[in-house]
């Protein structure tokens, strides 16, 4: 693949995160060696709403450095609470 040429991937949201992006699904353009944090800056959640939020790759749970490939699923996985 061409760096240059941009490819898709979904980006999942969920719970207050969905809310707070107003989408639960979308289709988000990256290019290669995009990691997960690029994308989560690139969709404008700031160092504070990243905190606690965990990422899973095609429903597995992984790491903001992982790079992402063409058609992967991203998922926003917001911290749990509970009372």
């Amino acid at each position: 693949m061409n760096d240059g040429e941009p490819h898709s991937i979904i980006v999942l949201t969920f719970g207050p995160l969905a809310e707070k992006l107003g989408w639960k699904r979308k289709e988000h353009l990256i290019r290669q060696n995009t990691s997960i944090s690029d994308v989560v800056e690139s969709i404008g959640l700031t160092l504070n709403q990243q905190k606690g939020l965990l990422f899973a790759v095609n429903g597995s749970q992984c790491k903001s450095d992982v790079k992402l490939q063409p058609g992967d699923e991203l998922a926003l996985l917001p911290p749990v609470s509970g009372g």
